[in-house]
């Protein structure tokens, strides 16, 4: 009888003593992202598209717990570059940023081009600085208009002024102001600028590429530098093994169809 209490007493000290405690926890990541379709949106309540669905194999894939955030882009910047177990996309992997995260990916190619509408056969730019005269929509802290700004370009100081760069919170806003005529260019990303304007009633061929502004970089995923380094290494080999077993490619053609539909 003492012998059994003992073994009992014995179990018990296990369960609830350090040992237990130090047994492998399955890592949950704060997956933040913002309204980007077809990479990332929410549709029904539910945070989906090419780069959301590919982090769920990945996460799935690699043993990872994720609860996603759609945020306005500057919010999910802000806490994905402060201490915390966050995973911000689709994200541009520019020198800038470059000490800032573990990089994931890629998730994809990025290529901004500067969109006219068709019947605007006024605007034939062969450079950029063809385009300076003009008013040209893009997204708040964007690469994209951080590049611009670089490279001269002004925020407009008022509404409706004759040129400079008129920055919105998101493409889909960005396009609504297009279709409204509230600038004469829009920047935007070639998987964005088709779905959002099917989206918003208009025919993607309305839409016409004036110029290409960069192609030169992908989207990744990029994981804050507090997360274990090994979560990145398991999220790595998830990707690769999804691009092997040939799941990115269909999903990636899946969401390619969406856009061009």
């Amino acid at each position: 009888m003492y012998l059994f209490n003992g073994v009992l007493l014995l179990v018990a000290l296990l369960a609830g003593g350090p040992w237990a405690s130090a047994q492998p926890q399955t890592p949950v990541l704060q997956a933040l992202t913002e309204s980007l379709p077809p990479l990332n949106y929410e549709q029904d309540g539910k945070i989906t598209g090419f780069a959301s669905e590919l982090l769920d194999l990945m996460a799935a894939e690699a043993g990872i717990s994720l609860q996603k955030q759609l945020l306005p882009w500057v919010r999910a910047y802000d806490r994905a570059t402060k201490p915390g177990d966050t995973v911000l996309y689709s994200l541009v992997r520019t020198p800038e940023r470059e000490p800032l995260f573990r990089w994931v990916g890629p998730i994809g190619p990025r290529r901004i081009l500067l969109y006219k509408w068709a019947d605007r056969t006024d605007i034939q730019p062969k450079t950029l600085d063809d385009v300076r005269n003009y008013r040209i929509g893009t997204t708040l802290e964007s690469a994209a208009t951080k590049n611009l700004i670089k490279q001269g370009f002004v925020p407009m100081p008022t509404d409706g002024a004759a040129s400079g760069l008129e920055q919105g919170a998101n493409d889909e806003q960005n396009m609504r102001k297009f279709i409204a005529k509230r600038f004469d260019l829009l920047v935007s990303l070639d998987w964005a600028a088709a779905y959002n304007a099917k989206n918003a009633g208009i025919d993607p061929a309305d839409l016409v590429p004036a110029l290409v502004l960069d192609d030169s970089l992908n989207y990744w995923y990029g994981l804050n530098l507090s997360v274990d380094p090994d979560v990145a290494k398991r999220l790595n080999a998830a990707l690769q093994k999804l691009r092997n077993d040939g799941r990115y490619t269909q999903l990636r053609q899946k969401y390619l169809l969406k856009a061009a539909k």
